[in-house]
């Protein structure tokens, strides 16, 4: 029973990510390629000469990643309908709202007339029921860094923004580009998602995700690196023997300096974490954080910063 309620706990905040993992198959798939059980597409590079789908027209997105992906290709007038998690850019916000993995409103989403729906490779079972009611629909994988790349360019080229598409993998590319810190190889705790006021439900992110490539980009060392899921829920007393010289607390929603310092002053159950013992606690949070999409140089920033600050002995204590 506690092993089932971790992983619904795992699962829902993965959802909030926007990056699902994927089964193994499916993460395997390499090129646009129709999905027998679902009759739905997968993002990634076509083959020369392949035949092109008709341009879409009329978009709904089920997931913030894409949806911010579609804003920025500046195909926003283009999108009728997103996910309840969608909140950026503004306008994504103001469009009418179809649910998520667990509660996709099929029949709000017939209305809107789409001509394709972007989902997540955890979506696959949604995208058969579209497929019957007549909506194409496309899987975009956005566990790492390569499949975000990957996203913008596949999107592009379905929607006839190919070269839109391309300048946007590019900048992108460029500005997450290798910045190790000085006097780095720090040992780092990447914390995804728990409730404040409590050292409980904690989830890491472990390599195979963009927050694990981010920080490697930047020349530290992941503690839960060799972890046996992507965002694996961990104990405390995994948290002690890990012993992370660095704890970055990753949040999706605001944290004012109330709560910044209640998600600091958590932590004082492990004064022997070195990262508790010497203050190298920090939080970044905002709703660009946790969405593997156009804005990862937002964090990219954020993270080099902390990292920075925790260099030069800097941060705050519980």
């Amino acid at each position: 029973m506690e092993r089932r309620r971790r992983s619904r706990r795992a699962h829902r905040w993965r959802r909030r990510l926007g990056a699902l993992p994927a089964i193994a198959a499916v993460a395997a798939v390499a090129a646009i390629a129709v999905i027998a059980a679902s009759g739905a597409a997968t993002a990634t590079p076509a083959p020369a000469g392949a035949p092109v789908a008709a341009t879409a027209r009329r978009i709904v997105s089920l997931a913030p990643s894409l949806t911010e992906t579609l804003f920025a290709l500046g195909l926003g007038d283009r999108v009728v309908g997103v996910d309840d998690y969608s909140v950026w850019p503004a306008a994504a916000a103001a469009k009418p709202r179809i649910g998520g993995l667990f509660n996709t409103n099929l029949e709000k989403i017939v209305t809107l007339r789409p001509d394709l729906a972007l989902l997540l490779p955890s979506e696959h079972d949604v995208a058969a029921k579209l497929r019957g009611l007549g909506v194409a629909s496309l899987i975009v994988p956005v566990e790492t860094l390569a499949d975000v790349e990957r996203s913008f360019v596949a999107i592009a080229r379905r929607c006839g923004v190919a070269p839109a598409g391309e300048r946007l993998a590019a900048s992108w590319r460029a500005e997450l580009a290798p910045r190790p810190v000085p006097g780095g190889g720090l040992a780092v705790m990447l914390s995804v998602g728990r409730q404040p006021g409590r050292l409980t439900g904690i989830l890491a992110a472990a390599r195979g995700t963009f927050l694990d490539e981010l920080l490697v980009r930047l020349g530290a060392a992941n503690v839960f690196a060799d972890a046996a899921t992507r965002y694996p829920q961990v104990g405390l007393e995994e948290v002690v023997a890990r012993a992370p010289r660095v704890i970055l607390e990753l949040r999706s929603d605001p944290a004012p300096p109330a709560l910044t310092a209640a998600l600091v002053h958590d932590w004082r159950q492990l004064p022997t974490v070195p990262a508790v013992r010497d203050g190298r606690i920090f939080v970044i949070a905002g709703d660009y954080v946790l969405v593997p999409g156009p804005r990862l140089p937002l964090l990219y920033r954020d993270l080099r910063q902390a990292l920075l600050a925790a260099a030069a002995g800097a941060g705050a204590r519980p």
